[in-house]
């Protein structure tokens, strides 16, 4: 539903493929917990109130307004918290990343691979922290749910921005001509964002509240493949430990990491 377990598959991946660059000890244990942290809420938010009937007694002559009112404040605090713990997941993972695989690719001068590996985090990263995207589920006043998955497959339009010294930044679609040869065509700003934009919501009507159960149990499912990627994560960093201290001290703090 969220779209997590590539996070799950590449901590896997970096740690037992390129654990001799890494140079942080502690790092895959913090990652190792913020995977449990988002197992945790999102079970939780699943089985608190999501899917909760507007005519339970609880929800009934509320200050927070309408049964509705009242059920959509408590279920989005919950998601909030998954919310909060997908973001720090994918920050944590991203410099696991890049400080095991991203440099194992950069030294073997696989330029396009570490590109690639770099992009699929610095992009919903960056939609997260500077267009005010979030991770999950909300609930709006309209009968109507959002889901927000991690989206890492960008749009198939190619599409480039240029700004020169003290002048406007231009936007344009790259489109190959019936000739084969490529040309710039103008577009505007938002044409752009569209096609670079990498997390994205599905909306859902739940004036028919049963969708809610369907909901839950597609959370249950990723819930569940999670937990078997988190296992295999667990035995990835026992071996890793064996000959490690968790507790060492690092330097070069990258506090765009933990911010």
């Amino acid at each position: 539903m969220f779209q997590l377990a590539f996070v799950f598959d590449d901590a896997i991946r970096a740690l037992s493929e390129y654990a001799d660059r890494l140079v942080v000890a502690p790092l895959p244990a913090t990652v190792y917990l913020m995977q449990m942290d988002v197992i945790n809420h999102y079970r939780y938010a699943l089985d608190h109130s999501l899917a909760v009937p507007l005519d339970a007694p609880f929800l009934q002559n509320s200050s927070l307004g309408t049964p509705y009112q009242k059920w959509a404040y408590f279920t989005n605090e919950d998601f909030g918290l998954l919310s909060f713990a997908a973001h720090n997941l994918l920050r944590y993972t991203s410099r696991l990343i890049h400080e095991s695989e991203y440099i194992g690719l950069r030294d073997s001068g696989r330029y396009a691979e570490m590109k690639r590996t770099s992009n699929t985090y610095t992009h919903p990263i960056c939609e997260i922290r500077y267009r005010g995207k979030a991770i999950g589920v909300a609930v709006h006043p309209d009968n109507r749910l959002s889901i927000t998955p991690v989206r890492t497959e960008r749009s198939p339009e190619r599409v480039i921005c240029r700004s020169t010294a003290g002048g406007a930044t231009l936007y344009f679609r790259i489109v190959q001509g019936p000739d084969g040869n490529e040309r710039e065509d103008p577009i505007e700003h938002d044409e752009y964002e569209r096609a670079v934009e990498t997390v994205r919501s599905e909306s859902i009507d739940i004036t028919d509240r049963a969708r809610l159960m369907a909901v839950r149990e597609r959370g249950h499912a990723e819930v569940a493949e999670l937990q078997k990627r988190n296992l295999e994560f667990k035995q990835v960093c026992d071996n890793f430990y064996r000959s490690r201290r968790v507790t060492e001290p690092f330097e070069n703090l990258n506090e765009s990491y933990w911010t």
